[in-house]
């Protein structure tokens, strides 16, 4: 174990980290019905096309969600931490790929969506409510234990699931005749985001030292995985207005 990383365990709250952990999976997005439309093995573009459109605008917004954390940091091992994250979001460096917004728009190009389509594309209500929701909490240093719970813990957690790395990576390059490289978006992200999940909980447990920050904290991992289920919600409306 790096020295730097031993060291820090000492601070960590344990029991309050089992909180946030239990918190994070008492939620799981990957049951939501729409995705398990999308797990069917046969080609759905106007599903997969809403799917994809409405990511990149939660795609667009993360990298700016990691820089506000890093500036608000107060912990130096941790702000070093998120900087390496955010030089991974804005140059794929570390994974040897490119700049996440451009992995994202690789994989929407793929399904013949063109740039024109993707930059004109609207967030839908609770797609607006999700990007919202997380802006505020991360762009103030007063907040700034609710933004990393929102962001580190129940954000990068939403590709934990084993289920949804199966869907995308074993059914979606034989349905939708994608390559390796036109997926590299979500297996730069199913490894990296293991990580991530666990630096988020190690921080948010370590600088939550009241227990009403530790409610806080709770509350944000809640609710910004409510409204990842919203953001589903949403795209199934729109899905049922455009194939009734």
């Amino acid at each position: 174990m790096h020295h730097a990383t031993a060291l820090r365990k000492q601070y960590i709250n344990w029991e309050f980290r089992k909180q946030l952990e239990d918190a994070l999976h008492s939620h799981s997005t990957i049951d939501h019905p729409l995705l398990g439309e999308l797990a069917k093995p046969e080609r759905n573009n106007t599903l997969i096309r809403l799917i994809a459109l409405q990511g990149y605008q939660l795609t667009i917004n993360f990298a700016w969600y990691v820089g506000s954390l890093y500036r608000y940091c107060p912990l130096a091992y941790y702000r070093k931490r998120l900087a390496i994250n955010l030089y991974e979001e804005e140059t794929g460096k570390l994974s040897k790929t490119a700049n996440h917004e451009v992995l994202m728009q690789r994989f929407i190009r793929a399904l013949g969506i063109t740039d024109e389509e993707r930059d004109s594309a609207v967030a839908l209500p609770e797609t607006k409510d999700l990007i919202d929701y997380r802006w505020n909490l991360v762009d103030n240093p007063k907040t700034f234990h609710m933004g990393a719970a929102a962001i580190m813990i129940a954000s990068e957690g939403q590709n934990l699931e084993e289920k949804a790395g199966k869907a995308r990576h074993e059914m979606l390059p034989r349905v939708y005749n994608l390559k390796p490289e036109d997926l590299a978006f979500f297996s730069v992200h199913a490894v990296e985001d293991v990580y991530h999940v666990r630096e988020g909980l190690d921080l948010v447990s370590e600088i939550c030292t009241t227990p009403q920050m530790q409610a806080e904290a709770l509350e944000a991992v809640h609710g910004t995985c409510e409204r990842f289920w919203r953001f589903y919600d949403g795209i199934q409306r729109e899905y049922n207005r455009l194939t009734k």
